[in-house]
């Protein structure tokens, strides 16, 4: 692959981060990872989003979290874009509780958008489809909300060292397919077509994924619109919304934090927290440790003494790493060491669950059956290489909402975005944390702010060139004979393809991947063939009808 003369410089992170660390681009790295006879078809990436404050504050007392003056101008800015926008000093509106699915009326005082769909203005730090303000001291009076500080962060919301980390990875992404690979245009107002014909957007409907992804697509496209970044503050507005179209889904059809709306998963979930938290000893030994600990022990005691959904311990480490990422200090008696032990215990008891194929099929086989099908769409269109426009995007786009200048809605036929050739997946820690565990991560340790999950489709420009059509006839029946996802076209020609997986820095090997003749014979086996890496993914995707029947029936009361 011959790479552009433009080079594009990715920002240093700061020396206390806790950041995901990139692949430096080297000539060397670039020459052994896209070596002349491979091409990119498309690239897939999904996203943790950027640092944060803790999502509550118990443990460490910490008087404010000063971090967040752009990120309040880009909450603010934001809102305003989707016609959303409430002052601070204004209550809620409540969505009108007689008002029909199709009602084409809006109003302020009722918060219903002119789609009929409920879409309530973003908190600062929670997902956007919530109504009003966390309950907390800094929305208690309106004396709290009259002497509020601009550069206050709320609890889990997106701060200044965030929007940087973000830009760093947009930065870091247009070095990589755009300056060096060609993957995408340099500009995305070309005049060959709009760069949603060829970038596909999606994430969920948190205020600091999407504000994150903000920070990302102006690292990519730095100048565009005009005064998007100016390096001190940052603008989100329609320009922004109409050249980067943003897809993201209520939160009952969203498919990138586990399927909370899967029974068994859900109770699978709970039923091995527990019997970790009780069973284990090296999770009993970290538990007494930090119970132990002078400065936090007796809170730490108070939030860890029951098991709560998920880990126990994440919500002790998640206020201590969001501490130490924005240049704070630990306690004296605390150590780094302890830490990313706590760090490490949440991990097992949280992404951990993503090692049992049943988990992985009920939390996360329909996010697995996205990326699949958008791969096959994509290997598909490589192979018959028409000319002319790209084809729109499948069934995995359904469900998806549009952030535009007139609210939040379905996207109309004309906005369905084609087959892309790089997908932007915005998320959390258990998005990319459970899907690397599938693909073959064996880290042990919790996701940093900003990892990235990578998924790479190449095709080989020499290697059938060298065959006869006898071996390639031999090797199409031998591809055809894998098992394949139900959503994957039986006709498909997987021949010539591949797929690497990356995690941060990190190329993943994935399992089945390794046996002789399912990956690539020079690259070796971290690169599957595809219709192997299809073959991996099939048992973690289940039908419509198998996936109703393995869920089981959610309890009334929905979780």
């Amino acid at each position: 692959m011959s790479p552009s003369q433009t080079a594009t410089v990715v920002p240093e992170p700061p020396s206390f981060s806790q950041a995901a660390p990139l692949p430096k681009l080297t000539p060397e790295y670039m020459n052994q990872m896209y070596p002349e006879y491979l091409d990119l078809v498309q690239a897939q990436v999904f996203f943790r989003h950027g640092e944060r404050t803790p999502v509550k504050e118990r443990l460490l007392g910490t008087p404010s979290w000063p971090f967040c003056q752009r990120a309040n101008h880009l909450h603010a800015e934001f809102m305003k874009a989707v016609g959303k926008f409430v002052p601070r000093q204004e209550a809620m509106p409540v969505p009108d509780p007689q008002r029909k699915v199709g009602d084409a009326r809006y109003t302020e005082k009722t918060g219903t958008l002119k789609s009929g769909l409920e879409y309530e203005p973003a908190k600062w730090s929670v997902r956007l489809g919530n109504s009003g303000y966390e309950s907390g001291p800094d929305a208690a009076t309106d004396d709290k909300r009259k002497t509020w500080d601009p550069k206050a962060c709320e609890m889990g919301q997106l701060s200044d060292i965030g929007l940087d980390t973000l830009f760093r990875t947009g930065s870091f992404l247009r070095s990589l397919y755009i300056d060096k690979l060609q993957l995408l245009p340099p500009v995305p107002d070309t005049t060959s077509g709009r760069l949603s014909d060829w970038l596909y957007i999606r994430t969920t409907d948190y205020s600091r994924v999407i504000q994150s992804t903000h920070a990302l697509l102006v690292g990519m496209y730095p100048g565009y619109p005009k005064a998007a970044w100016n390096g001190s503050r940052t603008s989100f507005n329609e320009a922004f919304l109409r050249l980067f179209p943003i897809h993201t889904r209520m939160h009952r059809s969203e498919t990138m934090h586990g399927n909370f709306g899967c029974y068994n998963f859900i109770k699978h979930f709970i039923d091995i927290s527990v019997h970790d938290a009780v069973e284990l000893k090296w999770i009993r030994d970290i538990y007494q440790q930090t119970i132990a600990l002078e400065s936090i022990g007796k809170r730490a005691e108070e939030m860890m003494a029951v098991p709560h959904f998920g880990s126990n311990f994440h919500p002790v480490y998640d206020e201590l790493v969001s501490l130490v990422a924005h240049g704070g200090e630990l306690p004296e008696d605390i150590s780094m060491d302890h830490m990313e032990s706590l760090g490490a215990a949440a991990y097992h008891q949280w992404t951990g669950r993503s090692h049992y194929t049943q988990d992985q099929r009920l939390g996360f086989g329909r996010l697995v059956d996205n990326v699949v099908q958008t791969m096959a769409q994509a290997a598909a269109l490589d192979s018959q290489q028409s000319g002319g426009e790209r084809p729109r995007i499948g069934s995995q786009r359904e469900g998806d909402l549009l952030l535009s200048p007139d609210g939040v809605r379905p996207p109309t036929d004309g906005e369905i975005p084609r087959v892309p050739k790089l997908a932007l997946f915005g998320g959390h820690d258990v998005t990319v944390g459970p899907m690397s565990v599938i693909m073959g991560a064996n880290t042990r340790q919790w996701l940093p702010f900003a990892s990235t999950l990578t998924f790479e489709l190449f095709k080989d420009k020499v290697e059938q060139s060298k065959q006869s059509k006898q071996q390639q006839q031999q090797q199409r029946a031998k591809q055809a004979d894998l098992r394949r996802p139900s959503s994957v076209p039986r006709d498909l020609d997987t021949a010539g393809h591949y797929v690497r997986v990356r995690l941060n820095d990190q190329v993943l090997q994935v399992p089945t991947c390794e046996v002789p003749g399912k990956h690539h014979p020079a690259m070796g086996s971290s690169m599957c063939t595809l219709a192997a890496f299809f073959e991996h993914l099939a048992p973690v995707i289940a039908s419509e009808a198998e996936f109703r029947i393995e869920c089981g029936t959610m309890p009334p009361t929905e979780m």
